[in-house]
């Protein structure tokens, strides 16, 4: 027992030593023993070291350690317990850490919207925020970092871009702009540098049509429209250059009087364009030649198909003489099923299956609407998408067609609700509703809807056909089907409530020959020259 009492003294003076010695943690390893604190020596040693530790706790808190003074402060309450020393230690510490947090957290805010700031082009309000940032904090440092190398960048690319302006050269100012990605920042010299870009290429766009080069104003525009599509004056000058493509279209396709038409509206917007004058004359004294030369006698020789499409303008046509056994003739049986010619009459939405190139949804109205299938509206092309996305109208207005919608959508990743279409346009009802809005041939009013990004009911439909005019099969990307079966483009269109087809091959109908008066049959294979198709009506 002797022995063990002289353990446990000797065991204090060890503590004893090392809380003499500044060895605080070593004294409270040994004090902590509960022998030490029954021994009355141990409970003097345990008030000393507990005081101690709660003196070096508030060293720690004064010099922001507050880990170690944690350490501390509990140290000191295993030894005295909760004394009030210890207790306004703890307090204090809690308090200390709870505005740490605080701040912490105040700190990861501010860097959060510093970083939207400056990814979304505000470098100046991007760096005030991290100004007020903790100067310990080496996330807002680095940030920091990225701010200045943006800042340098942008400084660089815009004096490539003023180096461009300065020398006239609007190509290159564009390009630097575009592959700087810079477009949308909102530092003040890209600003000022992208309007001023905007303005010194409208203004080129707009002399070089004045002045007949419409190839060099188009060529500007298309490199100009990434950066300022959204534009009035870009959306006027754009809706011009179109109205040009089609009416040199109907020039080549010898619709001059309808060229005409189209450049008298181009005249209304840009009537410092002197040229358009002439070549509206010389299109009206064209138009009126071959007037002259469809009331000739070779007009009798002319296919009344070619006379309908060049001078209905004229609303002048050369009738065909009706031989006794035209099947439209009345009173003529059908050679095909013995019944009238209502079994070739044409729906206004049909499917045209084409082998070996795929089905096509053909809709002939004017106006369709366009969205979810299980909308509440019942969209006339209903696509397997969202329920809550909206339902948009395109219309087709004239040669124009406009998209129209109540909520906004994209297209060309700008939000609308009310657009002219141009060739190649990109729709999206959403990043998974997507389709693009293709016009083959200038010189044709129909349009093609290619689902890109979407699908509608029957999955083997891909495109939609906004019949206008005609329907043109063949191997260019001029058509609106294209295969490589033919060497000589067909031309369906519709007359007289029936489908017709205009082609140099013979037009089988389940391998039986027919007149091209005769309409296209409903469920019945055609052939013509290597390709054939079944027309079907679109089933509800």
């Amino acid at each position: 027992m002797k022995k063990g009492i002289a353990v446990l003294i000797l065991r204090i003076k060890q503590a004893e030593t090392a809380l003499a010695d500044g060895r605080l943690d070593e004294a409270f390893e040994i004090a902590r023993s509960e022998q030490i604190r029954r021994h009355y020596r141990g409970q003097k040693l345990i008030g000393k070291l507990s005081q101690a530790l709660a003196k070096r706790g508030r060293e720690n808190f004064d010099a922001e350690r507050l880990q170690d003074a944690l350490a501390d402060c509990s140290k000191a309450e295993k030894l005295a317990g909760n004394t009030d020393e210890v207790a306004a230690l703890r307090s204090d510490i809690c308090s200390k850490m709870e505005q740490k947090r605080l701040q912490d957290q105040h700190n990861t805010l501010n860097l959060a919207q510093a970083k939207r700031n400056i990814q979304a082009g505000w470098i100046s309000a991007g760096e005030k925020i991290l100004e007020n940032a903790s100067e310990n904090n080496s996330q807002a440092n680095m940030v920091m970092q990225q701010v200045n190398l943006a800042r340098m960048q942008i400084d660089e690319v815009i004096a490539k871009a003023e180096n461009a302006l300065n020398k006239n050269d609007l190509e290159n100012a564009i390009e630097i702009i575009q592959q700087a990605d810079i477009v949308d920042n909102k530092n003040e010299k890209v600003i000022e540098m992208v309007f001023k870009i905007k303005t010194s290429s409208i203004e080129k766009i707009k002399t070089d049509f004045n002045n007949g080069r419409i190839d060099l104003a188009r060529s500007l525009w298309e490199k100009l429209s990434p950066i300022a599509n959204s534009t009035s004056d870009m959306s006027e000058l754009g809706l011009v250059l179109n109205y040009c493509q089609k009416a040199s279209a109907h020039l080549a396709a010898g619709n001059p009087r309808q060229a005409a038409a189209i450049l008298k509206k181009v005249k209304v917007i840009c009537p410092n364009a002197n040229w358009i004058n002439s070549v509206i004359e010389q299109s009206l004294k064209a138009a009126d030649t071959l007037d002259e030369l469809a009331a000739s006698p070779l007009g009798l020789e002319m296919d009344d198909i070619t006379l309908e499409n060049n001078f209905t303008d004229n609303k002048r046509s050369v009738k065909r003489t009706i031989s006794h056994d035209d099947p439209t003739s009345p009173g003529v049986p059908n050679r095909l099923s013995g019944n009238t010619q209502k079994d070739f009459s044409l729906s206004s939405r049909f499917v045209m299956q084409v082998d070996g190139v795929g089905s096509f949804l053909v809709l002939r109205e004017n106006k369709v609407t366009i969205g979810p299938v299980s909308s509440s509206m019942q969209p006339v092309i209903g696509l397997m998408a969202d329920p809550n996305l909206p339902v948009a109208t395109i219309e087709r207005i004239e040669d124009d067609y406009f998209i129209r919608s109540s909520k906004p959508i994209k297209v060309n990743d700008t939000n609308v609700t009310d657009k002219l279409l141009v060739d190649g346009d990109r729709i999206a009802f959403s990043s998974r509703c997507t389709m693009k809005f293709h016009i083959p041939n200038p010189a044709s009013t129909t349009a093609v809807l290619q689902l890109t990004g979407t699908r509608l009911g029957r999955a083997d439909i891909r495109e939609v056909i906004l019949m206008g005019r005609d329907i043109l099969i063949g191997q260019t990307s001029g058509n609106h089907i294209t295969t490589s079966s033919l060497e000589q483009t067909i031309t369906m269109y519709a007359q007289n409530g029936k489908l017709l087809c205009k082609s140099k091959d013979r037009v089988l109908v389940n391998d039986t020959p027919i007149s091209s008066s005769e309409g296209i049959p409903v469920d019945k294979q055609v052939r013509i020259g290597q390709i054939s198709f079944v027309i079907t009506k679109l089933k509800a």
